[in-house]
């Protein structure tokens, strides 16, 4: 694994001060102050721009990776599916079975607070299952795993901050509080980095392949 770290710093460095500033954060404030501080930094730009690429965070790109993988490296496709649809898995058990009742920032203000929200025209706010964020699982599962792949260190810098985008705006659009994607952020890069070097360890030569290997062969 420290190989692994190693390999990918300019991932996991900028990752360890997101951690760092996130656990400050929520040391220091409450969970909804922080969010209304968070709340008030809007406007119609951003409003915009997050709506859109919170999308990046859907299940849906997971199932499309998963197919362009296919045409790279068998071993890709195995890691990646491995470590994100576990993610996937205890994210929801956590948000279905152990913290069911734990509501979206907007239902919660409606509650509780007296501090009237700044909502984005056109999002659906849920209202429970807050905790922990299932998009920013799924938005590091897939940029992490990009940067495990990628050579380039500033690839790397920057496909860590697209996740840590993807991950702001569930907060930006009401959906999430900071402790929900921190949460999600951790289990997912934990999950994928496991899976990555178990997959690794797999010593089948045909997993090296692809579709393309095939296609080449068949010429």
């Amino acid at each position: 694994m420290k190989d692994l770290i190693l390999k990918n710093r300019w991932f996991f460095l900028p990752y360890s001060v997101f951690l760092l500033i996130c656990a400050v954060l929520l040391f220091s404030f409450s969970k909804t102050d922080l969010h209304i501080f968070l709340n008030k930094a809007h406007s119609p730009f951003f409003d915009v721009f997050f709506k859109y690429v919170t999308h990046l965070g859907d299940g849906t790109l997971i199932a499309i990776l998963g197919i362009i993988f296919l045409f790279i490296k068998y071993r890709y496709v195995f890691a990646f599916l491995l470590g994100s649809l576990s993610a996937a898995v205890v994210v929801n058990l956590f948000k279905k079975v152990v913290f069911t009742e734990m509501y979206r920032p907007a239902k919660y203000f409606e509650l509780f607070e007296t501090y009237k929200l700044h909502l984005v025209e056109g999002v659906n706010q849920h209202s429970l299952q807050s905790f922990p964020s299932g998009h920013t699982a799924s938005a590091f599962s897939i940029f992490l795993m990009l940067a495990l792949i990628t050579k380039n260190r500033w690839g790397k810098l920057a496909l860590f901050f697209g996740a840590n985008v993807v991950a702001y705006s569930r907060v930006y659009i009401s959906q999430h509080f900071v402790v929900d994607i921190t949460a999600g952020s951790i289990l997912s890069v934990l999950l994928m980095v496991l899976s990555f070097l178990f997959v690794e360890k797999w010593e089948k030569p045909w997993l090296n392949n692809s579709l393309l290997t095939k296609v080449n062969r068949s010429k």
